[in-house]
């Protein structure tokens, strides 16, 4: 096409003009980025979050039931103030509408919880405490979920190839949460004994899905020997409820060895997700 075609064709000119712009501006603005941080810097913050909503659930329910323990009063407190500045960080460095649109959700949700979790710890208000979790933890997940749609938006547009990394981050990511929601329903059916048996089979599904991921991840490809020996300890430690899974749905294991034990693999998992991360930099 020659310019003295173009300029004889003035409509042809405007539009092979806007389409280049357009072009243009779709590249500028599409970032390899979220924002200030990594992609998947951002999926392993916003996994964070849903373990953080367990982690608060779970400490204001052993509060209410008598436990006097300075340790659990610091996770409640710590965990509220490390959720909200972490959404704060998610929020400011949003690169997309959509996404902006699932902080906003967790925002909503988040208003209500905090007005529960921050009100005197009681069996009343442990009641709510269970009524309202889920609801946050499910925005959250979202959150994680938009947040990874993006990522591979993202990787596809810039021809990157650790999209599958970015889905692991995310599901080893999820073992923190799953592991604090454990705890806190394994409390609550000890509190609420009128409603064990609803308790009883969300810890089932808990329990089903935090094992079934650990095989998973065992054979990540991704794996370095720090992961497999971290994998090896998540193993040693989570071996007695796997082993007597009935006796753990019923309840006869303590309730300060239940607590003990899932912040330990809470750790490991932490841990485990954060070596993820720092592979996915070298990629």
């Amino acid at each position: 096409m020659t310019l003295k075609y173009l300029l004889k064709k003035p409509k042809t000119l405007f539009i092979s003009i806007f389409t280049i712009l357009l072009i243009t501006s779709n590249s500028f603005s599409q970032s390899q980025d979220y924002g200030s941080i990594s992609y998947n810097k951002a999926i392993n913050i916003s996994g964070k979050q849903r373990m953080l909503s367990q982690k608060m659930s779970k400490a204001f329910l052993l509060i209410s039931k008598g436990i006097d323990s300075e340790e659990i009063k610091k996770e409640l407190n710590s965990s509220k103030f490390i959720f909200e500045k972490q959404l704060d960080i998610l929020s400011k460095n949003a690169p997309s509408s959509a996404i902006k649109l699932s902080i906003k959700d967790v925002k909503k949700s988040w208003v209500k919880f905090k007005g529960v979790i921050s009100s005197p710890p009681n069996y009343m208000n442990s009641e709510e405490v269970m009524k309202l979790n889920t609801s946050l933890l499910s925005k959250s997940h979202e959150l994680v979920l938009s947040i990874e749609t993006s990522s591979k938006y993202n990787n596809q547009f810039f021809k990157n190839k650790n999209q599958d990394l970015a889905n692991t981050i995310n599901v080893s990511g999820k073992q923190r949460m799953l592991s604090q929601r454990l705890c806190l329903y394994y409390t609550a059916s000890l509190m609420f004994p009128d409603q064990k048996n609803e308790h009883k089979n969300v810890m089932n599904k808990i329990f089903d899905e935090f094992d079934s991921v650990i095989g998973d991840l065992l054979i990540n490809s991704y794996n370095t020997t720090e992961i497999e020996e971290e994998l090896g300890n998540v193993m040693a430690t989570w071996e007695k409820f796997q082993a007597n899974k009935k006796g753990f749905l019923n309840g006869t294991f303590s309730l300060e060895d239940v607590f003990n034990t899932t912040n330990s693999l809470t750790k490991s998992f932490n841990k485990i997700t954060g070596v993820y991360e720092i592979i996915s930099k070298s990629l």
